[in-house]
């Protein structure tokens, strides 16, 4: 019988690990044709995507992706093709050692210069960028808007629109996970934090700012196009992370206005109607009071803005603290820690936004309720108390807040309905297609 290739005795270790690679190359390269085309199928709405820029400034970061991308493309294909020629060129013909080139000036000289050349042509548009949009933020006539990261949750402060037109002392007005922006205003977020570090990031409208606490970091861009731009937390900052989410909504101004008025305007639900002077809230809502606001109403104690952490830790204390504690103190016995809730989101015009839990959930009355009932399961690390299962609400306080939050919007609709996502695309295709809009903690079934 006649034998093709090496006897069984003649292989060696290294022989037979070719052998194995020999095999592995084409099922690999398989793998690799299979994992390509799969990007090939229905086109899906991706209104997390930066590819789709809907502002000067996002198109200015979309073309250094695509000038870095070409590039590394470029030096990529030149690197294959180097591989590929030496690879033939050079293989073994026989026992013959080939010429050595270590210590070649041209070579060194050469593989000097080109990654030189490569990072100048990636260095001078990027600080072209950079520059242009620092003096970007210093110009004249901004739209401020105060952004504070929280656990799990975002606050917006109109620094300059008064809560109460009136009142100078009643403050900005104020709003949560869904910020507001009228067309052609020059926007710039003012961001910190008033816990842990996090990023703050639209990427259809502007890049990614870090959120630092005791920083003001600024963000701008003007908004060009009507839609709603979908926006996120972008640097893990705890257990809920991945559900730190909100929307920027960019409208015509007579929409925004009219968005304003309707805040600044009381409810129509008043849960005690034989007090004229103010309108009350249910008194289910009680349980709320010291975390939550509604504008035009008594629910008007909750602190706001960065008065403390949005949640912490009481009894824990660090060095420096326990040091100060005395002996009979800490002889009395350690004090049990407990979370100390921080200031919740603003509720004015709660129905108006299009989801809550900071994104979690579709604004369904079906999901307030789930919300109030099973908060700490359906949002894993939240600080909001489970009243429900502590036994201070029942039932029928639930069902009463459902109503009244629900409510909680102007007699005409809401000036942000039927807006485009990401400037172009309706928004019952985005949620029949993209995954994020599912329901993130099964099939709508309420936790056991």
């Amino acid at each position: 019988m006649i034998r093709f290739g090496p006897r069984q005795e003649d292989e060696t270790p290294m022989s037979r690990s070719r052998h194995r690679w020999s095999r592995l190359v084409p099922l690999l390269a398989l793998v690799g044709v299979v994992v390509l085309l799969s990007g090939c199928g229905a086109e899906v709405v991706q209104p997390y995507s930066q590819i789709t820029p809907q502002t000067a400034k996002a198109e200015d970061i979309q073309t250094l992706y695509k000038i870095i991308f070409w590039a590394a493309l470029i030096v990529f294909i030149g690197v294959q093709a180097a591989i590929l020629y030496t690879a033939l060129r050079f293989r073994r013909r026989n026992e013959e050692r080939p010429e050595q080139v270590h210590g070649s000036r041209k070579l060194e000289i050469a593989w000097t210069i080109i990654p030189a050349v490569i990072l100048l042509v990636l260095f001078i548009p990027n600080a072209q960028v950079i520059f242009k949009h620092a003096a970007a933020e210093q110009g004249p006539d901004k739209f401020n808007i105060d952004v504070i990261g929280k656990q799990w949750w975002w606050e917006f402060r109109y620094r300059d629109i008064p809560a109460d037109p009136n009142n100078p002392d009643a403050g900005p007005l104020v709003t949560a996970n869904e910020v507001l922006i009228p067309v052609g205003a020059d926007v710039l977020f003012h961001v910190t934090s008033n816990n842990v570090i996090h990023s703050f990031w639209v990427p259809q409208l502007s890049g990614k700012v870090d959120v630092i606490p005791g920083h003001d970091n600024p963000l701008q861009f003007v908004a060009s196009t009507p839609g709603e731009y979908f926006g996120e937390c972008a640097e893990f900052c705890g257990a809920a992370h991945a559900w730190m989410r909100f929307k920027a909504k960019v409208v015509p101004q007579e929409n925004f206005d009219a968005w304003v008025d309707a805040w600044r305007t009381p409810p129509a639900t008043d849960g005690n109607p034989e007090t004229a002077d103010v309108v009350e809230v249910p008194a289910a809502f009680g349980a709320c009071l010291a975390c939550h606001r509604v504008n035009g109403t008594n629910a008007s104690v909750a602190l706001e803005g960065m008065p403390g952490l949005s949640g912490y830790i009481q009894g824990r204390l660090d060095e420096d603290e326990a040091d100060a504690v005395s002996a009979d103190d800490q002889e009395s016995g350690p004090i049990d820690p407990q979370v100390v809730p921080g200031p919740g989101p603003n509720l004015t015009l709660l129905a108006c936004r299009d989801t809550i839990a900071a994104g979690l959930l579709e604004n369904t009355p079906e999901n307030l309720e789930r919300w109030l009932k099973h908060t700490d399961e359906v949002k894993e690390g939240v600080y909001m108390p489970n009243y429900y299962e502590q036994g201070s609400i029942n039932d029928d306080q639930v069902a009463e807040l459902v109503t009244f939050l629900q409510s909680l919007k102007p007699a005409d609709g809401c000036p942000d309905e039927d807006l485009l996502v990401g400037g172009d695309v309706p928004r019952a295709e985005v949620e029949a297609t993209d995954p994020r809009s599912a329901d993130p903690t099964g099939a709508g079934d309420e936790p056991q």
